[in-house]
């Protein structure tokens, strides 16, 4: 009776997520701003990997102390690896308004490349400025200009787009190639937006004392971006993607909010470890990706060690094949094969379980337990990207005990579904030895399947 009523429960709370977050999630996904924030900032990984890898590059040089090759080496051409981060990392806001104005207007099926020329040149009208000797000052080019730059290209795409579908552009003859009539198309946008960012820059500039854009953004933006430091809020946040894995919805669909914080995040955190100061942070894409979807999302890597010492066969079978992939960080395998998607047995262990499970090692970094990330590794099996996250000896074992709370909250719930599974394997066990069949077709279908030897 009891198991019934909460499966009646259970299927209320299916309909009423379903009439309400599914949609939403649906058309976050779709919408064509947010899809192109989420590409963009996933297209600047390369970037950001290059960026964040130079720093441990500038640590070689602790590990030989007494060779005088490689301490002449460093001190001759350490430039050369600050020249990878500041052109990384340095830049980064650039990089993001070019990748975002490329997808949104791949989007509208407008010219790509006067979409992210027009962008550029906005973006740059309203965060530039020199120096007294002339020189340009890039402050405003990194990581604080991320949410301006986001802003700024969204704008300037939809700007032209407007000018081209209202025909409000300078049209050559047919004959004229290609490329020529394209570069003419773009002189009435870019002179209206050049005005429109100019009168902007300089109303903001007149209205707050002499700021520049994104320094008016960051500070209204800030309690929203240092909300990713409360440890509260990154359980929702946590709480609220899982939520979307077991409604079969990809977390992803976070990822235009997410994504330009924990870009931020990372770039403030490097320069502190170069200036020898306290990180910030303790939430980046990296710290995320090691710790919150270890061994997949919801940490699922104790309900693969159940299944693997199950005494049902399926499960067995589904744990030996979820390994190697949890192994990388893949979990699909046991989303969809247990299912852990849409199974009422696994809601809380999944969603509630699997959000602690990941928290655990961020309140660690945040109470100074263990080292806070200043590198997003690349995907790397089990321990490998935690290390290389923050460099920190303890953070493998805090893994491991990572494991084995994840395995200490799936077992008991898992014991539920071996149960079940096992009732169904002891039928089936007696259907066969008694020498009937569960066939879906008529005894003459059957006869005819059987003569053709169909072997799957």
């Amino acid at each position: 009776m009891s198991q019934t009523v909460f499966e009646s429960m259970f299927e209320k709370f299916d309909k009423i997520i379903r009439r309400t977050l599914v949609p939403i999630a649906e058309k976050i996904d779709k919408q064509p701003h947010l899809s192109s924030v989420k590409k963009g900032m996933v297209v600047l990984t390369p970037i950001l990997l290059l960026g964040s890898l130079a720093y441990p590059l500038k640590t070689i040089k602790n590990v030989f102390p007494n060779s005088v090759a490689v301490q002449d080496w460093f001190l001759n051409n350490s430039y050369l690896i600050d020249l990878l981060i500041k052109l990384s990392l340095g830049l980064v806001a650039i990089y993001a308004v070019i990748g975002i104005a490329y997808f949104l207007s791949e989007i509208y099926k407008i010219y790509i490349v006067g979409s992210v020329i027009l962008s550029v040149f906005a973006f740059l009208i309203l965060t530039v400025t020199y120096t007294a000797d002339g020189m340009l000052d890039p402050t405003y080019l990194d990581s604080k200009g991320l949410f301006t730059g986001i802003f700024v290209a969204i704008l300037a795409v939809e700007i032209y787009r407007f000018f081209t579908i209202h025909k409000l552009i300078i049209q050559m003859p047919e004959g004229v190639p290609d490329f020529v009539s394209r570069s003419f198309e773009l002189i009435t946008p870019a002179a209206f937006i050049g005005f429109i960012f100019v009168s902007a820059r300089h109303f903001i500039s007149e209205w707050s004392g002499g700021l520049l854009l994104p320094e008016l953004v960051m500070s209204v933006l800030a309690p929203a971006i240092n909300g990713m430091d409360n440890l509260l809020i990154v359980w929702f946040v946590i709480m609220l993607r899982l939520t979307f894995w077991f409604f079969g919805i990809h977390s992803a669909v976070l990822s235009p909010i997410l994504s330009p914080i924990f870009v931020q995040y990372l770039a403030e955190n490097i320069v502190a470890k170069e200036a020898g100061l306290a990180l910030p942070h303790y939430v980046t894409g990296g710290a995320f990706s090691a710790f919150v979807n270890f061994t997949g999302s919801g940490v699922t890597m104790g309900l693969i060690i159940s299944m693997l010492l199950s005494k049902s066969e399926r499960y067995r079978k589904i744990g030996l094949i979820s390994l190697i992939p949890a192994c990388f960080g893949i979990n699909e395998p046991v989303l969809f094969g247990v299912p852990v998607i849409l199974n009422p047995v696994l809601l809380i262990p999944f969603i509630i379980g699997g959000s602690l499970c990941g928290l655990f090692p961020l309140a660690l970094m945040q109470m100074g337990f263990l080292g806070r990330p200043f590198f997003d590794p690349p995907y790397l099996p089990l321990f490998f990207e935690g290390y290389l996250l923050n460099f920190d000896w303890k953070t493998p074992l805090v893994q491991c005990m990572q494991l084995v709370l994840s395995f200490c909250i799936y077992n008991p719930f898992f014991r539920i579904l071996e149960k079940q599974e096992l009732e169904k394997e002891k039928e089936n066990q007696a259907i066969l030895d008694s020498g009937q069949t569960n066939s879906h077709f008529s005894e003459e279908d059957q006869k005819t399947l059987d003569k053709l030897d169909l072997d799957f």
